[in-house]
Parts: structure tokens; sequence; C-alpha cells
């Protein structure tokens, strides 16, 4: 199991929420302490060290709260068409209360990692596990000078390991892994202006944001008005535990494992 290291450098960063309820090892953090933006710190995810904001608080299974509802499905089997044999663990969060980095996090440490897909069967297989409107979170419907954007009433669904590691401002630029297979197969939204499975009548083919600018560097399954097998990019902060967020929840990730687990 790996572990990050914490060294707050902010006043307001409470230790005790740290290292008293987290138990974690160390995360370096950078900034001002005072949760901009520009307050970082560095984690490490299936040997990948990725930049993410100071506030994302990060949990291994024995350390969840008691706050942190989690059900963890049966693990289920299958084979690629290239004869591998691959273990998948569905995670389900009814509070919707986990964001991209924790939920790998997560998976890192139970000896897996968020999902890689890498053929039409494999996209297929893991969509029948989360082919329920309960593992997709949907903005809610825009209210005339309440709301602050309209985002159609699309879903943002369950998390996969794809990611974007660089601020790249091209949004189909710099995806990858988590697992180190190669980025081949996607399955990207497609705009359809349907005005059921898609009612945003602006152009949603995905990927359509990028980059530390717009922070929506990661992947799942979504980005429309129905639970969809195709893939969306979503912000990184959305479901995150422990801070305050609008935009968004993730009501599940899918943990992929190369070898069966023994739990």
């Amino acid at each position: 199991m790996k572990k990050t290291k914490i060294l707050s450098l902010g006043a307001l960063m409470s230790m005790a929420m740290f290292l008293g309820a987290c138990a974690q090892s160390t995360n370096e953090i950078k900034g001002q302490g005072d949760g901009s933006p520009a307050d970082t710190q560095t984690v490490t995810i299936n040997e990948i060290e990725l930049t993410v904001n100071a506030k994302y608080i990060f949990y291994t299974w024995d350390q969840l709260p008691s706050d942190l509802t989690i059900e963890r499905k049966p693990i289920v089997e299958f084979t690629n068409t290239n004869g591998d044999t691959h273990y998948y663990e569905l995670v389900y969060m009814p509070n919707g209360t986990l964001n991209w980095y924790q939920a790998a996090y997560l998976a890192d440490d139970a000896g897996g990692y968020l999902a890689s897909i890498t053929t039409p069967e494999e996209n297929a297989f893991l969509f029948s596990l989360v082919n329920d409107e309960k593992y997709f979170w949907k903005f809610p419907k825009y209210v005339e000078g309440k709301s602050k954007a309209n985002h159609y009433e699309i879903m943002i669904g369950p998390m996969l390991g794809g990611f974007k590691h660089d601020a790249s401002v091209e949004p189909t630029d710099g995806w990858q892994w988590l697992s180190g297979e190669k980025w081949e197969y996607t399955n990207w939204a497609q705009n359809l202006d349907d005005g059921i499975i898609d009612k945003d009548p602006r152009n949603n083919t995905q990927p359509n944001n990028s980059g530390e600018q717009h922070s929506q560097r990661t992947i799942g399954f979504g980005e429309l008005n129905q639970p969809v097998p195709t893939w969306g990019d979503f912000s990184d902060d959305a479901g995150t535990f422990g801070m305050e967020r609008t935009g968004g929840k993730r009501y599940a990730f899918i943990i992929e494992y190369n070898k069966k687990p023994n739990n």
C-alpha cells in the first residue's frame, strides 16, 4: 500500500484534521494557506505524482470517517478480447461524497486502480454494472434568477481511470490511464441535440475542456441526460469529501484489479 505525506503551510489548515482524523503520511503542500487555487499538494496514486487542491483529504479504507457512506459491490470478472481476465468492483456512494482523486486513492489502497477501458467490449461490460440512474448525479433544473448557469440537467456518472496529467489547452491532448495502459480506444460523448438523450442545445461533444485553467481533467461515464456508456470530462472537485461544493457529486467508481483480490 502506498502512502503520501502532508505538510501544512497554512494556519487555517487543521493538523488534527489531517494527522488525526486521516492519519495520513505526507503530501507536499504549496501556496498561501488560504485555500485558494494556488494552494496545492502532491499526492502519489498508482505511482503517478499528481498535483491537486491542498484541501483534498485522502483516506485509506481503514481510515474512512463514520459519515462517509460507501457500499462495495461483489467483485466480478471479465475477459477482454486480448484474452486477459481482470476483476472489477463497483463502489457506490449514496451521498456522492468523493471526488476523482479521493476515489483513485482508495482504489490504489485496495490494490487496484480506477478502471481503464481499452475495448468496446470492456466499455459495454462496465457500463452494464452502472446502468442505473442512482449511479448518476444530475444537474438541478435551471431557475431564472437563482441558478448561476444552465447545465440542462445533464448527468455526471461513475468515475473511470482516465485523466489529463498536463495543462494542455487542447481538450483532446494529454489523456492517459492510471493503469499505464495505452490510450487508444475512446468513447467520448457526441453532440446529439435530440431533445431526449441530449437536451443541451450547446455543442456537447467531449472532451470540451481541459488543463489547470478549467480543471475538467478527469473521466467518467455520462455527460448526457440519461445514463449512457459514453464518457465526459468532469471537474476535479465534483463530489469532494470535506468541502462544500455545489457543482456536482459523484455517486460511484469502478476499481479494476489485474488479479483477483483476497478481500
